[in-house]
């Protein structure tokens, strides 16, 4: 399977990747960006998630509206799979049913959810590969993505 192309402005890189970047970004300039605010299907910890998300992707000049369906699949799933570990904290991987133990379904959600979470990642610029190419992108002035902002995306407070 080939590799996915690498998006970067970094001079140590490659000149075919830089002006692919470059390409890119002038195809999506006449595109209209991810709105800030969330559908209205989309709530609690989805709809937070894309209040988040949606600023720093739009700084990439990269991403578009084109990728709202992306986006709204990565913040369902990410939802689901953070009620499924609340459910696996709270019933715990197996219970207890007229004496026969019972895999919890919340483990098979859990583990589909977590599989589209880093696909779409992915494909948005969130897994760590393509986050690396994301802060090499952002100067260190310029407000865009840090490894602390996008760690605060997914281990801060709720």
């Amino acid at each position: 399977m080939p590799r996915k192309a690498k998006l970067t402005i970094d001079e140590s890189d490659r000149a075919y990747q830089r002006q692919r970047t470059e390409a890119l970004k002038q195809a999506n300039a006449d595109m209209n960006k991810l709105p800030k605010t969330p559908p209205k299907y989309l709530t609690g910890v989805a709809s937070r998630l894309w209040t988040t998300l949606v600023p720093e992707l739009n700084k990439t000049g990269y991403i578009t509206v084109a990728d709202k369906s992306t986006l709204e699949a990565f913040c369902i799933n990410y939802s689901a799979m953070r009620e499924a570990y609340e459910s696996i904290k709270s019933v715990g991987v197996m219970y207890q049913n007229d004496g026969k133990y019972i895999k919890n379904p919340a483990t098979a959600i859990l583990n589909d959810a977590t599989g589209k979470v880093k696909s779409l990642g992915g494909e948005l610029g969130l897994s760590p590969s393509s986050r690396a190419t994301l802060i090499d992108m952002a100067s260190a002035d310029d407000g865009s993505l840090s490894a602390d902002a996008i760690a605060d995306m997914f281990g801060g407070s709720q």
